[in-house]
């Protein structure tokens, strides 16, 4: 195993003293290679739970193997629904159990028919029983997940993992418990953050769960440390972009499509190649008809917050996020380097009726082609305002508000990028549409733009100074 843990006192002392006496030809032992404790060390699980597993394991045709606790176990309850809609038609197995500790779980591993399946990727998630009972300390379980790393990689070689931090427990940050899974997530990604070791990916789904005060809500984890549904929802779509990578998926909302065959796409496609090729600009507005509407209705909105600026509009009504990448891979943006875009794209995937971890994943395709035709940018993505007039507006918005919930977590690990939701701006205080603010019940009108930049002038202040 890499070594994760420090030098022991008793190491040091010994590698002082074989300094002194190496002329004599004497050199100390060392502390012994391999740690030795209940983290790293099988412990026995022949449990129903392990039983059913080994069922599961016989039948084979896994492609994703997901590994851990009770965290991981409760998909199969709390996290029902959201299991059904992510991973309903895929191949994935919950290879979690209530109460596991690292050490049991390389028991389950020892004693399983893991020969019978030969997944793409396994997702793993350990740890937070052995902290939580104090039977181990950091650094020892630290030692039991690298150890179940190694033991992944050694069984599946041509396998990737995705090693999840241990997510955050009790309410505050001070808490004892928290304080240790903060200890041993710490170990964790000195050892296998920013790729260091080929085929394991280390990811972070902390942010999601914790207030900036560091505080764990209630309405997310209610015992501090198990997801509701809600929770359960924010870590798969979190994991949906490494999971829809490791399957070789691509959905249609993810795949750059032209729209130039119809002539007045096409015809403000070629005027936003002028613009690029002749210009340089600090702000570019990117995005579907709404953002096209700058030029019309919010005309006059435009050159209250942009006319003294160096900004360009590139909507274009219509676009969906595929046919966005397409136009982002046909335009020379590298070019304007803009300190600023603000991004609004997903209605017209929802419109035509794409799910919302396809949709969110388009997002995130989008917010990495621009990044890499901009590297230099901050990357604003704009939650996808509200649809609907009131009469009509609860099952479109309830598609809305599925996408931007999943808007945050799935650009998880992004540089330079900021969610920002002003939806409710849009709203009166009924929580309603009306035709002065969106005049169709999805384009704002004078005064949706005029609010929307309002919205945007402190960001756009900060970008220009």
């Amino acid at each position: 195993m890499r070594k994760l843990h420090f030098l022991s006192g008793l190491s040091l002392l010994c590698l002082l003293a074989a300094a002194l006496c190496g002329a004599a030809g004497f050199v100390p032992p060392l502390a012994a290679e391999q740690p030795t404790h209940s983290a790293v060390t099988p412990q026995n699980r022949d449990i129903p739970r392990y039983h059913q597993q080994l069922e599961r394991l016989e039948r084979g045709d896994v492609d994703v193997l997901m590994v851990g606790d009770s965290i991981t176990h409760l998909w199969e309850s709390v996290g029902r629904d959201v299991w059904e809609r992510f991973y309903g038609s895929r191949k994935v197995m919950n290879f979690g159990v209530d109460g596991d500790r690292t050490g049991q779980t390389l028991w389950r591993i020892e004693h399983s028919p893991m020969d019978k399946i030969s997944p793409k990727l396994v997702v793993m998630m350990i740890g937070t029983n052995n902290v939580g009972s104090f039977e181990n300390t950091p650094q020892e379980t630290a030692e039991g997940v690298e150890k179940l790393v190694d033991t992944f990689l050694g069984l599946y070689p041509e396998t990737k993992i995705l090693l999840l931090d241990i997510f955050p427990r009790g309410a505050t940050a001070d808490d004892k418990r928290r304080e240790a899974v903060d200890a041993t997530n710490l170990l964790l990604r000195a050892a296998y953050g920013d790729g260091q070791v080929d085929r394991v990916t280390m990811l972070d789904l902390s942010p999601l769960f914790l207030t900036g005060e560091g505080i764990l809500p209630a309405e997310l984890m209610p015992d501090f440390l198990h997801p509701n549904a809600a929770g359960y929802e924010l870590w798969a779509a979190a994991m949906e972009p490494a999971i829809a990578s490791a399957l070789g998926e691509t959905p249609i909302s993810s795949v750059p499509a032209s729209l130039e065959n119809l002539d007045w796409w096409n015809e403000r496609y070629q005027d936003d190649l002028a613009l690029i090729e002749n210009g340089e600009f600090d702000l570019v507005f990117i995005g579907d008809s709404i953002t096209n509407g700058w030029d019309h209705v919010g005309k006059q909105m435009w050159e209250k917050y942009y006319g003294d600026k160096r900004a360009v509009n590139l909507g274009i009504g219509g676009d969906c996020t595929q046919h966005l990448l397409w136009r982002i891979d046909h335009m020379p943006m590298e070019r304007i380097h803009p300190k600023g875009i603000f991004l609004l794209i997903g209605v017209n995937n929802v419109a035509s009726g794409q799910d919302a971890p396809q949709v969110a994943l388009g997002i995130r395709r989008v917010v990495e082609a621009l990044r890499a035709k901009c590297p230099e940018a901050k990357i604003v993505v704009e939650k996808v305002f509200p649809w609907g007039m009131p009469e009509e507006r609860a099952a479109k918005q309830d598609r809305i508000d599925a996408v931007n919930r999943m808007i945050e977590p799935v650009l998880l690990g992004l540089e330079g990028v900021e969610v920002i939701d002003i939806c409710d701006r849009f709203l009166d205080a009924r929580g309603n549409l009306t035709p002065t603010m969106m005049q169709d019940g999805v384009h704002p009108g004078p005064l949706g733009y005029d609010i929307w930049g309002n919205a945007l002038d402190g960001i756009v202040q900060e970008m220009l100074r």
